[in-house]
């Protein structure tokens, strides 16, 4: 990823810590690759350990805006975030411009 290519897809959500064993296996098992097929690569997880942030932020990078929304508006993409939603609260996500450090979901753009 060079420093002004691609976007980054920041996924912010509480798990449910009650579900955390089968929350852990349909991310491995199913979520992540079901994005990797849809050309979105894992880059980033973050664990909030204090503050007040969700607990967890899960980051994918698209190369491209095509490739981005051709993922987001896929009926795997739309069952997969259903699915999520078994697992977590306070599901949200941004999408951003990628670049080579830490970002936040402050500045959200519309790629196209």
């Amino acid at each position: 990823m060079s420093e002004s290519s691609g976007y980054k897809l920041i996924i912010t959500y509480d798990y449910n810590l009650d579900q955390e064993m089968s929350y852990r296996r349909f991310m491995v098992y199913q979520w992540l690759p079901a994005a990797l097929a849809l050309g979105l690569e894992p880059l980033e997880l973050y664990f909030t350990v204090w503050g007040r942030y969700p607990i967890r932020m899960t980051v994918l990078y698209a190369a491209s805006a095509k490739i981005l929304y051709k993922a987001l508006n896929s009926k795997e993409w739309e069952m997969g975030w259903q699915q999520l939603q078994d697992y977590v609260d306070n599901l949200d996500f941004c999408i951003v411009p990628a670049r080579n450090w830490f970002q936040f979901c402050e500045h959200e753009v519309d790629p196209e």
